[in-house]
């Protein structure tokens, strides 16, 4: 970068400072947002870094949903770097720094591959501000999900990778943006770079994308085997059409690309839909400018990319409206994959590169104050709209604890079940508080089936829990022992069963009770005594990973009533360790650490030749 080059995007990155001031100097504030910050991320963040803490790998969460594998879950971000904000940080401030971080690096991103492809340093800086501050990016602020904008800011990086033939930087940058917690834009982004390889007709950048792309396999390893497994066992694995093709995207929405008020919004009260349909269809504004320069190109020079992009996008984020969608995710991998609207990424990449390729064509033809004006003409069009949906407050109000609540339930060895009305069900993380119900994601396919028996009738969908039979046979089962309303909490009935139990009637009571100590979600000790030998059972949901020893002897976990464990003892006294680890944990960490290890000399090497190329 030139001196001019750095001088302007320094001036460019003011705009999201000011944009998200001061959310990034107060500790005790938060970029609002409709819900998903709180509900999820904080207390999942939260378990994770304070785990860390203690010097412990987070590899199990036993506070939502019976149980479920937390470093699986790639929206812990357990490997990804920016994540050490939360460990040092107050959590408000961590979050505010990872929105921050994640826009400007997006912003540079692009820039740099705007000067790759020759584009001067006012064009350069055009198609910084129509991707980095678009609606497409920010609305995931204004969602609260920040594994979503990580997501996005590592695009720019992999097309100026691929177009630089470093396929080290490939696979760097590939790696590093499946660890920042959401891969459905790395898939959607990765079928955009195969699009232009195709179109240039490449055996080289063909070569470059699958060796990058096999690297980048290795050096994130650690993360994606454990995930893979993860969804393989989740409600993904079961997911109905109506889930899969949910947000799907309809000619109105186009509307939203020219006036992204046009079909109302959610800060107006105008939008007829959830707010989430709103910041998942309604974000392919680059501003009307951008948005004129770039028709200008297609409709002039007609580059094949550009349309290729666009059009790829709509065909795609058409989801449930187009049958051969809906045919290629049914029943597939695929249908992993679950907001059709994301495929619109392509076609925002389109009208920027369409719009670049018009500010390098009139370099030569307009004055500088010309172009200059274009630019800030689009940068003042979208902070004017962004900026009413970029607004911080006050974190207290939704992260305060209740120590009446919390004095009876933190770290107890029995459960909960929340009112399915309270909004946050994932709270109980912050009390290590084990509850039935929750929110995520995605959760073990098996819980569903369980809490329809309990509710008698379905009490699950994509991604919470709505149990609200706390008295339940299926609920005593699962050790609920008290019922969390909106007004604070109330006993449940006292005929709930302990999380280690042995079988047989009135929760095995007629053999005796079973000592049970949770030294940390992922160890449990169990003692106690089977004069006759018997089965135990174990109030925590079944997965691969959990092994149970008897002294130096292992012993086979079996599934008991469809979703926990179980395990036969011997006659006699007993002290039962049960330990999860993942599958192929050790095997996963050293290949992993010799990928980057290898990685990392081969980049130094590259650095080294390049700097040698330089004198």
């Amino acid at each position: 970068m030139r001196r001019q080059d750095i001088i302007a995007f320094c001036l460019w990155c003011l705009v999201p400072l000011a944009l998200f001031f001061p959310s990034w100097l107060m500790p005790d504030t938060a970029m609002s947002n409709f819900g998903d910050l709180y509900a999820y991320h904080f207390p999942l963040r939260h378990l994770t870094a304070s785990s860390l803490q203690q010097g412990q790998l987070p590899f199990w969460n036993p506070y939502i949903f019976l149980g479920l594998p937390l470093a699986a879950n790639p929206q812990s971000v357990l490997f990804y770097p920016v994540t050490l904000l939360s460990h040092f940080w107050p959590l408000s401030l961590a979050f505010s720094w990872d929105y921050l971080f994640h826009v400007l690096w997006g912003g540079l991103g692009m820039f740099l591959l705007a000067r790759k492809n020759a584009l001067g340093t006012c064009a350069s800086l055009l198609v910084a501000v129509m991707y980095g501050l678009s609606p497409f990016l920010l609305y995931r602020v204004t969602e609260g999900i920040p594994t979503l904008l990580a997501g996005l800011a590592w695009v720019p990086w992999l097309w100026l990778a691929l177009q630089s033939g470093s396929w080290l930087l490939l696979a760097g940058s590939l790696a590093l943006q499946f660890f920042s917690g959401h891969q459905q834009f790395m898939v959607v982004n990765l079928l955009g770079m195969a699009a232009w390889v195709v179109v240039r007709r490449s055996g080289r950048l063909l070569a470059g994308l699958a060796a990058g792309g096999c690297v980048a396999v290795l050096l994130a390893s650690v993360q994606w085997a454990l995930t893979l497994e993860f969804l393989g066992r989740s409600v993904r694995s079961r997911w109905p059409a109506a889930f899969t093709t949910a947000y799907s995207v309809g000619l109105r929405e186009l509307a939203t690309w020219v006036m992204p008020g046009g079909l109302g919004t959610p800060l107006a009260g105008t939008w007829s839909d959830v707010p989430s349909v709103f910041f998942e269809t309604c974000g392919v504004y680059v501003g009307l400018v951008g948005l004129i320069l770039a028709l200008w190109r297609l409709v002039g020079k007609r580059p094949v990319l550009a349309w290729v992009l666009i059009l790829l996008g709509l065909f795609l984020a058409a989801g449930g409206r187009n049958p051969l969608y809906r045919m290629a995710v049914e029943g597939t991998p695929a249908g992993y994959l679950r907001t059709p609207a994301r495929y619109l990424l392509l076609s925002l990449l389109g009208l920027v590169f369409a719009a670049g390729g018009e500010a390098r064509a009139l370099a030569g033809r307009v004055p500088a104050w010309v172009r200059l004006g274009v630019v800030l003409l689009v940068l003042g069009d979208l902070a004017w709209w962004i900026g009413p949906y970029l607004k911080t407050e006050s974190s207290a109000a939704f992260l305060e604890p209740r120590p009446g609540v919390a004095e009876v339930i933190a770290g107890k060895p029995f459960r909960v079940l929340t009112d399915p009305a309270l909004a946050a069900p994932n709270k109980t993380m912050f009390y290590r508080a084990m509850n039935v119900n929750g929110y995520e994601a995605f959760y073990l396919a098996d819980f569903p089936a369980y809490a329809a028996r309990a509710e008698g009738r379905p009490a699950a969908d994509a991604s919470r829990g709505y149990v609200t039979e706390f008295s339940s046979p299926e609920m005593r089962r699962a050790g609920v022992a008290y019922f969390i309303d909106l007004a604070g909490m109330r006993r449940a009935n006292r005929g709930e069963c302990r999380l280690a139990v042995y079988e047989g009637p009135d929760c095995g009571k007629a053999a005796g009770s079973a000592d049970l100590v949770i030294e940390r979600p992922e160890r449990w000790v169990v003692r106690g005594a089977l004069p006759a030998g018997g089965r135990l059972i174990l109030a925590q949901a079944s997965y691969p990973g959990w092994r149970a020893f008897l002294g130096r002897r292992e012993l086979e976990l079996s599934r008991w009533d469809g979703i926990f464990q179980s395990v036969d003892l011997p006659p006699g006294g007993f002290s039962l360790k049960l330990v999860f680890e993942p599958t192929w944990w050790p095997e996963l960490v050293l290949l992993a650490a010799a990928a980057w290890l290898a990685w990392l000399g081969l980049a130094l090497r590259e650095a080294a030749s390049f700097a040698g190329g330089l004198e």
